[in-house]
């Protein structure tokens, strides 16, 4: 019986479920750097073996109201 008479609703899936996620298509292997809302990890491709990729992984939670560091962010990675 629920407590006070309150059930307890299922947590929702995330909408993201059925997007592949990093780790479905790399084995993670260690840290080559950090940064205030990130972290670069040298990954190794699962579908080609030995195909090695440098992986930033960005923490969405501190990076919450600091979305303009974001957007500056995306635009140094793409030159």
């Amino acid at each position: 019986m629920p407590l006070f008479g309150k059930e307890k609703k299922p947590k929702k899936e995330p909408k993201d479920s059925d997007k592949p996620c990093l780790e479905d298509k790399y084995y993670l292997k260690e840290l080559l750097g950090t940064g205030a809302f990130s972290v670069v990890r040298l990954a190794e491709s699962k579908e080609n073996h030995g195909v090695m990729h440098a992986v930033k992984i960005i923490d969405k939670k501190a990076l919450k109201g600091k979305e303009d560091s974001l957007e500056n962010e995306i635009k140094v990675l793409r030159r």
